[in-house]
């Protein structure tokens, strides 16, 4: 295969002045220049992805299911009920039969029922919801309930807009996709019930949106026109915008997971949901960090629970194949790219590994799998265009594998290691040595057992030792080195 670049960070505009295109979590782009006996020879970039945010959401949403109990006051101040509203419990009541009726409208896609519930008196409001039935009404959800918290929240300045008694509660909604979840995906969600005529009403869905933790009201659905299409195992939500290229991303999506699954053939369920709206916050729920913004990102999975941290009342289980999404930027992805091909096939690699990825699963080894999965068709390859640092470990006769800080310092040395390790392995003991391997470091519980753990593994796995296997791994990666 042919490599037009090496690992190195770079904005956006600068890529697509190149004709290249960056893609996923990390905003690492690959350059240099490789050759291979394969006959396929894609002309155009191979951006590997990074998912530094991947990892960093893995490990705090794992955490967080296993530490979610209690629900501690967010920054925001907590109060009572508004002014003017005498009975608690009466209120609540109330919010509980408008957000079950609410839950009914989407189940059976009864536009009457859901829009008997809101407050009229915002025009642009009535809109947003319109659209929002639009968006639910063509997916096929095998349920939908919400679960008041019991905490409210207080925005003093509501009062001149709605001129009403008015209550911000805290709820949780509970979805799973038919088909797609094989459990109930949770998301918080702050709403505005208005008292008017003596009846409570939905007034707004986003008044305290920015008071939300990063999953919050961030559903492909909640903010723009959206269409969707599903193929055999994957279902498209996308932009309307883009309703052109439905078609594209269903074939691609079903594409990747084939080429997934000739890799990981077991272990979970060949259902992927992709994500390519064009909402911006949505894109920034995900892809935005301290160093980088969405602009920078193409795609990213993420896991999906049933389960809140802060939110959610007892410490939610694990499941043991948990939902996840696919998110991609449509901004940069084009479906007909070989090289977003790529791209997806390693972001659904992470799907088909995340029920065997655990917070002590070697980042290396989770992100080295997932870029040899998206290239193994290729074949061998040769000319790579090693960054200096990895050069020169190479050269000093050993390369450590890099357990933690993966996304720290020289990250396409980090990955360009991991890849190449992962196909060491692989030429060792075959595809079934490299999925064993996984295997055994998934069951890894804690992070700080990540290392003594991988040198428990490799002796029964590899047939060597972890310090032999990095030290054949220097000669190797100068072997394939330009």
């Amino acid at each position: 295969m042919r490599f037009t670049g090496r690992w190195e960070r770079r904005d956006v505009d600068a890529s697509q002045r190149t004709g290249g295109s960056t893609i996923s979590t990390g905003c690492v782009e690959r350059d240099g220049t490789a050759s291979t006996s394969s006959s396929r020879r894609p002309t155009r970039r191979l951006w590997l992805t990074a998912s530094a945010v991947l990892a960093a959401l893995v490990l705090v949403i794992i955490v967080a299911v296993g530490a979610a109990g209690g629900r501690p006051s967010p920054a925001a101040s907590v109060r009572a009920p508004a002014a003017g509203v005498a009975d608690g419990s009466a209120v609540r009541a109330a919010e509980q039969a408008v957000l079950a009726r609410r839950a009914r409208a989407i189940l059976r896609r009864d536009r009457q029922v859901w829009r008997a519930d809101l407050d009229t008196a915002d025009p642009a409001f009535l809109a947003e919801q319109d659209q929002l039935f639009r968006n639910l009404s063509q997916v096929r959800f095998a349920s939908w309930r919400f679960e008041l918290i019991g905490r409210d929240y207080n925005q003093p300045e509501l009062t001149a807009r709605y001129h009403a008694p008015y209550v911000l509660p805290a709820v949780l909604l509970h979805y799973a996709i038919k088909d797609f979840d094989p459990a109930p995906v949770a998301r918080p969600e702050v709403l505005t019930f208005v008292r008017r005529s003596g009846r409570w009403l939905l007034g707004s869905d986003s008044d305290a949106d920015r008071l939300l933790p990063e999953t919050g009201h961030a559903d492909p659905w909640d903010r723009r026109a959206m269409v969707t299409g599903r193929g055999q195992q994957v279902l498209i939500l996308a932009d309307a915008t883009d309703a052109r290229h439905l078609t594209q991303l269903v074939a691609a999506g079903d594409a990747a997971v084939d080429r997934v699954a000739s890799m990981w053939p077991t272990g979970w369920r060949r259902r992927v949901v992709i994500v390519a709206v064009r909402d911006q916050q949505l894109l920034e729920t995900y892809f935005r960090t301290g160093e980088q913004s969405s602009e920078n990102v193409v795609a990213i999975a993420v896991p999906a629970f049933d389960n809140v941290q802060g939110w959610s009342a007892r410490p939610g289980k694990r499941p043991p194949d948990p939902s996840s999404r696919v998110i991609i930027n449509p901004r940069h992805f084009r479906p007909g790219d070989p090289d977003n091909a790529d791209t997806l096939t390693h972001e659904i690699t992470h799907v088909a590994t995340l029920p065997i990825t655990d917070v002590g699963t070697p980042t290396w080894l989770v992100e080295g799998a997932a870029v040899y999965t998206a290239y193994r068709s290729y074949g061998d390859v040769t000319g790579l265009h090693l960054g200096a640092g990895l050069r020169e470990e190479a050269h000093s006769g050993s390369v450590s594998l890099p357990t933690y800080g993966f996304y720290q310092g020289q990250v396409g040395d980090h990955y360009d290691a991991a890849w190449l390790a992962c196909r060491l392995i692989v030429s060792d003991v075959g595809e079934a040595g490299l999925r064993a391997l996984y295997r055994q470091l998934g069951t890894v519980h804690k992070i700080y057992d990540a290392v003594p753990a991988e040198a428990a593994a490799f002796p029964p796995v590899v047939h060597t030792s972890q310090d032999r296997f990095e030290h054949a791994l220097a000669p190797y990666i100068l072997s394939r080195a330009g």
